[in-house]
This record gives structure tokens, sequence and C-alpha cells, in this order.
């Protein structure tokens, strides 16, 4: 803003016609004005360097005359202040403002003299003293003023970005830039926040924030990032963080179980649940877990009740995720054990590793033949070896497989005593040449725990194994030697 020139002419006309009415001899009263200030000093304070402050003088007309007003500025700052408003007179009785700017141009105290030259008789020149600080300094402004990430998945990442700009004149040091107190911890600077650190006039540095919720998290309420810098007008800027938080599903796979082989297990996962309502759930088992050669699979596996048969004796482990409608998965998955144990005292597994081939399981009781009364197998799948009518001492085969991988069961609820043998029969290759290599493996468990595993190669049909001898009551089991094509 352009300064006024200053004023050194005086009112000497006004002057000259007040003095030649006095000396009139028509007997007209003489006239006068009568100034007075509000004030003898105008304080601008601390203004920037390119800036401007302006203040106002109020002169008061107290006589019955009109006052004329001349202005100059005088000393070594005047050109640092000027006057935008400046009345060449006051009414009689009146008042007038007189407004003065103040625009230092360097880092340092200025001072000048406002000179009024007026038609008052007694007080022909009034002085006001203007007085200012230029100070070249940052200036700090901080955008925007909130930063909002939405609505947060549990385990996702919410960005934002906040503007650090040095909006002065000179250099602003930033002194501090850290979270408030009560700030959620998932909140989050990702940039350095080192201080103290330095911007130029016009400098920006940019600050990356993020809202990192995990499965623990709760909604965060308003958190606040706290920007500090030495400028004394605006040393401190706050800006306020709000997020969303989609809280993840949590799945329930149930309880554990025990079962027997070969009964069908139901896994729940009612009370699996959302803690935001975002119902309805949707349901994905998996089975993690079953013992070597099992072909047992989930049914239903992607709704709230699945089902297992477990088909070996050993320990299974389904898996449970769930996802909410707004399509959010559980963070961690929920596990079930279900551990199949035999009922019965003797139970043996077979299982291959051929889809083609068909291998039988026998148990021969003490001095029984191979495919006789006293052989349990396929044929013969539930004899009467004990007390006639009485199944608790009879073996059973609970089992048959057809073709490829097994398993053959043959359980035992409560063996006789004597020694028992258990053979394997390769039955059919399904081939034409009736030959298909594969590898069986034969488990005996004796009271729920594994007592023997053995294997052999198979080449062809035809092939008969005499695998291991079983003593009862001992339990104890003893592998055969080789076997009989």
């Amino acid at each position: 803003m352009p300064l006024a020139r200053p004023a050194v002419a005086l009112a000497a006309t006004a002057l000259l016609g007040l003095a030649l009415a006095a000396c009139q001899e028509d007997g007209l009263q003489q006239v006068s004005p009568d100034m007075a200030l509000g004030t003898a000093r105008l304080d601008f304070g601390v203004v920037a360097v390119g800036a401007s402050e302006r203040r106002r003088l109020v002169v008061r007309n107290q006589g019955d005359g009109r006052l004329n007003l001349a202005y100059a500025l005088e000393g070594e700052d005047a050109a640092a202040f000027g006057l935008s408003l400046a009345p060449p007179w006051v009414e009689p009785g009146a008042l007038a403002e007189v407004e003065a700017i103040f625009a230092p141009t360097q880092d340092r105290h200025f001072e000048a003299l406002l000179a009024l030259e007026t038609n008052d008789a007694d007080q022909p020149r009034a002085e006001v003293t203007l007085a200012g600080d230029g100070l070249r300094s940052g200036a700090l402004e901080v955008e925007p003023e909130e930063v909002d990430f939405g609505v947060v998945d549990a385990g996702q990442v919410g960005l934002g970005q906040v503007t650090i700009r040095n909006a002065g004149n000179g250099d602003l040091l930033v002194t501090g830039i850290e979270l408030g107190e009560a700030t959620h911890p998932d909140y989050q600077i990702l940039t350095s926040t080192r201080t103290p650190t330095a911007l130029a006039s016009g400098a920006e540095a940019r600050l990356n924030l993020a809202y990192r919720p995990d499965g623990d998290s709760q909604p965060p309420g308003v958190g606040r990032l706290i920007v500090e810098a030495a400028d004394p007008w605006n040393p401190r800027a706050v800006v306020r963080l709000r997020a969303g938080l989609n809280r993840a599903p949590l799945a329930d796979a149930g309880p554990d179980q025990q079962v027997d082989p070969f009964d069908e297990v139901a896994l729940d996962g009612a009370a699996s649940r959302d803690p935001d309502g975002n119902l309805p759930l949707a349901f994905e088992w998996a089975l993690v877990r079953a013992p070597e050669g099992s072909g047992a699979a989930l049914a239903d596996a992607d709704r709230e009740l699945a089902r297992l048969v477990p088909d070996l004796v050993g320990l299974y482990e389904v898996e449970l995720w769930v996802r909410d409608a707004t399509g959010l998965r559980s963070l961690l998955p929920d596990r079930a054990a279900v551990n199949a144990l035999p009922a019965e005292k003797l139970l043996v597994e077979l299982v291959w590793d051929s889809p083609l081939g068909d291998l039988d399981l026998h148990l021969l009781a003490p001095g029984g033949a191979f495919g006789g009364l006293l052989d349990c197998f396929y044929a013969n799948p539930a004899p009467d070896w004990g007390a006639p009518g009485d199944p608790a001492d009879d073996p059973r085969l609970l089992r048959d497989d057809l073709a490829g991988f097994g398993p053959e069961t043959i359980g035992y609820g409560e063996p006789l005593e004597g020694a028992y043998r258990v053979e394997v029969h390769y039955f059919a290759a399904h081939t034409p040449s009736g030959r298909e290599p594969t590898t069986a493996t034969l488990r005996v468990f004796v009271d729920g725990l594994l007592a023997a595993e053995v294997g052999r190669r198979f080449e062809a049909q035809g092939e008969r194994w005499e695998a291991v001898e079983v003593r009862w009551p001992e339990g104890t089991v003893r592998a055969l030697e080789g076997g009989a094509p």
C-alpha cells in the first residue's frame, strides 16, 4: 500500500483569514478552534515484514471555529509510516479520525513523528509518536483441520496426510510434532517427527498418517495431531483425527470332541459372532489335520453346521473362518480337535496308496485258516467266536473298501485269549494285467494306543502278506516275516 507523502505546508490562508476577522471594526464576535488529541503515542506493536498494521488517532475540536489541519511525517523512519485517512478540517464540537499505517521493511524497531499543524492559536503544532517493531519470521499453517480415515476394517490400514507450511517471510522452526495424550494408539504418524526442524519461507512438509486397527481394537474416538512452531501468533496447531472401525467377526468352531472312528461328528459354528452386528455370517470350514492315509472330508463346509466322519484312529483338526455381512473375514481362525479313539480293545487299520488296488484285511483267530470261519474279513464280517450269540466278544469288519486307499478296519471289543494273526490280501488290481504296485500300511491299536505300524510293497493282485501276530491279553504285537503269493 503506498504511503502518503509528508505534508509540510501550513494552513496559512485560514490563519490569515481569522486574523483579518479579528481586526474588523463591524463588531462581529471572534471565533477560534481548540484542538484535543486522543493520545500522544500510537504503538503498532509487532508487525511482520511485508505486512502492515493500522491505528487511528482521534482529533477533537472543542472550540467554536473550524479546526484546519495539515500533516507531516518526520524522522529517519518516516518512510515506514503513512496516512490513509487525513481529514483537512474538523467542524466546531466535532471529532475526526486520522488513520496511520505501519509497514516495516526490516526486522527492527521503527519510530517517527506525526506532526499536526493547526490554526489553534494555543496549539499551532502537535506531535504524536508513531512506533512499531518489524519482525521477519515464519508463519505456521497446518491443513486440513481434520483427517477422516473413514470406516476401516480391522487388520487393514487407513491412510491420511497433513501438510505443514511456512506462510511467513522468514524461516519457521517447527519445535514439535506429536499425537495428543489421549489419542488412541491405533492412530499413527508414519513420517519422521524429528524436531526441531526448520522450514524456509514458502516451504512445506507432509506428514503421512495411518489408522491401523487390529483384532483387539475398539472404536478409536477423536484423536489429535499437535504441531508446534516458533510462531508468536500461531505457536500451536491441532488437527482432529477421526475413523470408524469395522471390527472383524470372531470364529468359534465349538469344543474339542472325542468319538469312535466312523461316528459322524457335528461341527457347530453357531457361537461365532460379529461385534458390530454385521450379520449374517458366512462360514468356511477346512480339515487341516488328519491321520496319514485318511480319506475323511468335511461335508457342508460352507454352512454353520459342518459334518465329519473320521475314518482312522487318530487326531483330526478342523479350522473355521467366518465373514461378516460386509465381507470382512475373521483375522484368525478357530480350531477344534476331533480325537477318534476306538471303543474296542483291539483295532486294526489298513490303508494303501493306489486308487486302483483293492486290498483286503484279515484277522485270524488262534488256529484259524485264511478264508475260514475263524477269519474275520469281507466274506465273514461278523463271526461268532466267543459265547454264542454275544457280540461283545466277537470281532467286526467295521469298514470294507473296494478300491483305492482304504481304510479297511476290524474292531474287536473283548478279544479272547490267544495269538491272533493279521494278514493282507491283494484281492484285485483292476488293471488288464493284474499288476498295480501299491504300498500297504497296517496299524494295530491296543486299548486305543498305537501298538505297531508296519508296511509292505505289493506288485500284483493275488499276493498275501502275513503281517503281524497279536497276543492277548498281553496286547503285544510282533511283526511276521514276508508274505505268501
